[in-house]
């Protein structure tokens, strides 16, 4: 289907994110970009892009997801939502529309930006290698540009007709420690040498409402088995800082620290990590981990049908391998403990292979400057020289 190229378009781009992770990496697009050519931006975010100037016409915490059961609950924030930015694309006329994961909602932002001729480009595509690849149809019709940040990725979507390009993760520029062993134990509070497991239970309020009691009970069978440790719980700044310190606050071997969420995986001797980008930050600081990951039934009833995946966590895809062991659903505190075990027996030195070998497919650094030299290219392509749009 063909789209009209729209008229008058406003020297403006609108860029959409849905959670913490897309919004980090839609930030740092955003200042790259205002490095060659300044725009006014706009956009569904929270403070990070505001940090970058970015006008925010909804924040995404309105309508943030954990699972496809919890659509039900916020449809009608959801329906709102596409209503208030559907309304302020129709009166900024955007040259362009940068989408940053959240598949769900931008695949519809998608559709009606090209029925009236906007063109979109997907900055972290969502990931239909893996499930719903039905979509692929979608992201063909109605995408013009996919920035990819993995490896295969650009494979698969070359082999499905789609124009693609692969810029390199850039978790490989910032995911790194602030501060030395001494310094962050000192900062957290331990004063003699003990080792360290992180625990990391996801940054959406379900995610930890479903993992940290589990991880409770699976510290108290540490304790019975593991001398001289101290579990460290790192708190992002998006995270509900009262939900965890009460989740945890009898137990003293749980040390929450504000931040420092790298510095906590580049000093553990082992962590246990809820499956998301928290697993590929883990293994670039090489942190010997454990992935976890549970849902609603219902969402992980019609997970099971719809994944074509052999693993869930990031390095262990993009390895083909079993870099860290994955305990899924059935979350069994007993079974987490003997594999933290296990894993902090194999060491940093067991995995240090495989981990740069890793980190050499991630690609090099500058993978925001190239997304924004992409994006730039595009928008000349597309309308000629940006001097001339106002």
């Amino acid at each position: 289907m063909k789209y009209k190229i729209q008229k008058n378009p406003s020297k403006t781009i609108f860029i959409l994110t849905g959670e913490l992770s897309g919004e980090i990496h839609g930030a740092n697009l955003i200042k790259c970009i205002k490095k060659i050519e300044d725009f006014n931006i706009s956009g569904m975010g929270s403070k990070k892009l505001r940090q970058e100037g970015v006008d925010i016409v909804l924040d995404y915490k309105e309508i943030s997801l954990m699972g496809i059961s919890e659509l039900f609950k916020k449809f009608i924030p959801i329906i709102s939502a596409l209503g208030r930015i559907k309304k302020h694309i129709r009166e900024t006329k955007p040259l362009l529309i940068i989408l940053v994961d959240f598949p769900g909602f931008n695949l519809r932002i998608a559709k009606f930006a090209k029925s009236l001729g906007i063109p979109v480009v997907y900055f972290i595509p969502p990931q239909v290698w893996a499930w719903h690849k039905s979509r692929v149809k979608t992201l063909k019709e109605f995408i013009d540009l996919v920035i990819c940040i993995l490896p295969f990725e650009k494979t698969f979507y070359d082999e499905n007709g789609i124009d693609a390009k692969f810029i390199g993760h850039p978790f490989l520029e910032f995911v790194r420690p602030k501060l030395e062993r001494d310094e962050f134990l000192k900062k957290i509070g331990i004063t003699e040498e003990k080792k360290i497991i992180t625990i990391m239970p996801g940054s959406r309020e379900g995610e930890i409402k479903k993992h940290m009691p589990v991880l409770m009970e699976t510290i108290g069978i540490l304790k019975k088995r593991l001398e001289n440790f101290y579990a460290v719980l790192p708190i992002a700044d998006n995270i509900n800082e009262k939900l965890l310190k009460d989740s945890v606050k009898k137990e003293e071997k749980i040390i929450p620290v504000k931040g420092l969420n790298y510095d906590a995986l580049y000093h553990c001797n082992a962590a246990v990590i809820a499956s998301g980008s928290a697993t590929l930050e883990a293994a670039i600081l090489g942190a010997p981990s454990v992935v976890i990951y549970k849902i609603s039934s219902f969402s992980y009833f019609l997970a099971r049908l719809l994944v074509d995946v052999k693993f869930i966590s990031l390095p262990n895809i993009i390895l083909e391998k079993e870099l860290y062991p994955e305990i899924i659903q059935h979350l069994d505190p007993e079974k987490i403990a003997e594999k933290v075990l296990y894993m902090l027996n194999f060491g940093r030195d067991g995995i240090k292979k495989d981990v740069e070998y890793l980190k050499a497919k991630l690609g090099g650094f500058g993978a925001y400057d190239r997304a924004a030299e992409e994006i730039m290219g595009f928008l000349e392509k597309r309308y000629g020289t940006l001097s001339q749009v106002t």
